[in-house]
């Protein structure tokens, strides 16, 4: 069947894998490949933006965040202040004011070198997380356009349960090509612009 919403993953899931006794684990089978996404895709379709205003050294992540792309603080120019990582950033610390020039994503924050001076408005760009299929929201962007990348990702997780070295070698092969293909088709960039006399 054509893998369309969370029912018929599931069936694709049974089908594959050839097995009809794992109807009690499918789910933690997608939970688990979800979370293997979250890692893995880069893709429009999980491209996010927050915006905000900043005035404290600690900014809250959005709740659905996965992966971190860009922060600008937008002044009369767009600033982006440096990551620098957690470590990088405790050596930076400053007690004085000012425009911040260093942050670090530590936990569920984003921390910056210091305190600003004052109130800027800012744009995080970062990549959310697959919003999670249940019997309730049983479809979501990322099944509708890549079906493949769900499937094998879920046949990896069937494969480690079922303990079969060759069966997760497989899968691996093929999920590595769908998502390839995912993100890729995401990104692709086009040839060099032509000028056409007409």
């Amino acid at each position: 069947p054509m893998i369309t919403n969370y029912t018929t993953l599931k069936s694709s899931i049974e089908t594959w894998s050839h097995r009809a006794d794992l109807t009690s684990v499918l789910d933690d089978f997608i939970a688990l490949a979800e979370q293997r996404l979250d890692t893995d895709l880069q893709v429009r379709e999980l491209e996010a933006t927050a915006t905000g205003n900043l005035s404290g050294a600690t900014l809250a992540l959005p709740a659905d965040f996965s992966k971190f792309r860009r922060f600008t603080i937008n002044t009369t120019t767009k600033y982006s202040p440096e990551n620098i990582g957690a470590d990088g950033l405790r050596s930076r610390y400053s007690s004085s004011n000012g425009m911040p020039k260093y942050f670090a994503i530590i936990g569920t924050n984003i921390e910056f070198d210091r305190t600003p001076d004052s109130t800027y408005s800012y744009t995080l760009d970062y990549w959310k997380e697959v919003p999670a299929l249940t019997a309730i929201a049983p479809t979501n962007d990322i099944l509708t356009e890549y079906p493949g990348v769900y499937l094998f990702a879920c046949l990896m997780e069937a494969a480690a349960y079922t303990k079969s070295d060759s069966d997760m070698q497989r899968y691996e092969v093929k999920y590595q090509q769908y998502l390839g293909l995912a993100n890729s088709r995401s990104y692709q960039t086009g040839g060099p612009m032509r000028v056409v006399n007409g």
